[in-house]
């Protein structure tokens, strides 16, 4: 069997606003090349701590182990090696965020190919098969704005995949767009996401959807003292 693209053990997380602390716990986590999994929990337990951490966006506050696409993440934190942080974000990492998150001084075709500027990777190519398959590649040198919520996340997840990362974060891709084109945009990402052969942890509080698509959960759940988490397994 192949080593986990993501393993991790006694993760941890404190956050602090004002007087207050709150923290979370990963007690164990794998992810296997091409796995898909739904983050769920409640609004504030942590899931886009989780997901910030998954990125190499946020340190963590201890890891008994935490590696991703092979590197020792959290040997990295504690040496300080950003650039090599930075390395291993721009080439394993693909984000799709809640409302898009385009930059709006770019067209749409920019937009995509930031990732594989990003990460050495250039191939304009896959990048217009990608918006062709997501229905965008019409708008290739079109502004962002005046683009719909469900265009907009069309392109988050083209821009994604553009670099073909190994793993995709999916922060509630769509919480901004109408109900109607929900269960749409969820189909294209985990269709992709296949195709690509990437994982896929997609934070949700759409239990429906992740319930018709079968997907395996990892809960992130409060516990008693309200001052934190924990992320398990389901």
């Amino acid at each position: 069997m192949t080593a986990p693209l993501v393993a991790a053990e006694g993760l941890r997380r404190t956050r602090r606003e004002g007087g207050a602390r709150f923290t979370l716990r990963v007690p164990s986590l794998a992810l296997r090349a091409a796995e898909r999994v739904a983050l769920v929990g409640p609004s504030g337990a942590g899931k886009s701590t989780l997901l910030l951490l998954l990125a190499l966006a946020l340190a963590p506050d201890a890891a008994a182990r935490f590696e991703i696409g092979g590197e020792d993440a959290a040997a990295l934190w504690r040496a300080g090696a950003e650039a090599r942080l930075a390395r291993l974000r721009a080439r394993t990492v693909g984000i799709v965020p809640q409302a898009g998150g385009l930059i709006p001084s770019l067209p749409v075709g920019e937009n995509i190919l930031l990732t594989q500027a990003l990460a050495g990777r250039h191939d304009e190519r896959h990048a217009r098969r990608l918006a062709e398959a997501l229905g965008v590649a019409s708008l290739w040198h079109r502004a962002t704005g005046g683009l719909s919520a469900g265009q907009r996340q069309r392109i988050a997840i083209a821009r994604a995949l553009a670099h073909r990362p190994a793993l995709i974060l999916a922060d509630e891709p769509t919480a901004a767009v109408h109900p109607a084109l929900a269960e749409d945009i969820l189909a294209l990402l985990l269709r992709e996401a296949e195709a690509a052969g990437a994982a896929l942890v997609l934070a949700t509080h759409d239990w429906d959807s992740v319930a018709r698509l079968g997907l395996p959960r990892i809960v992130v759940t409060p516990d008693a003292s309200g001052e934190g988490s924990e992320a398990a397994w389901a």
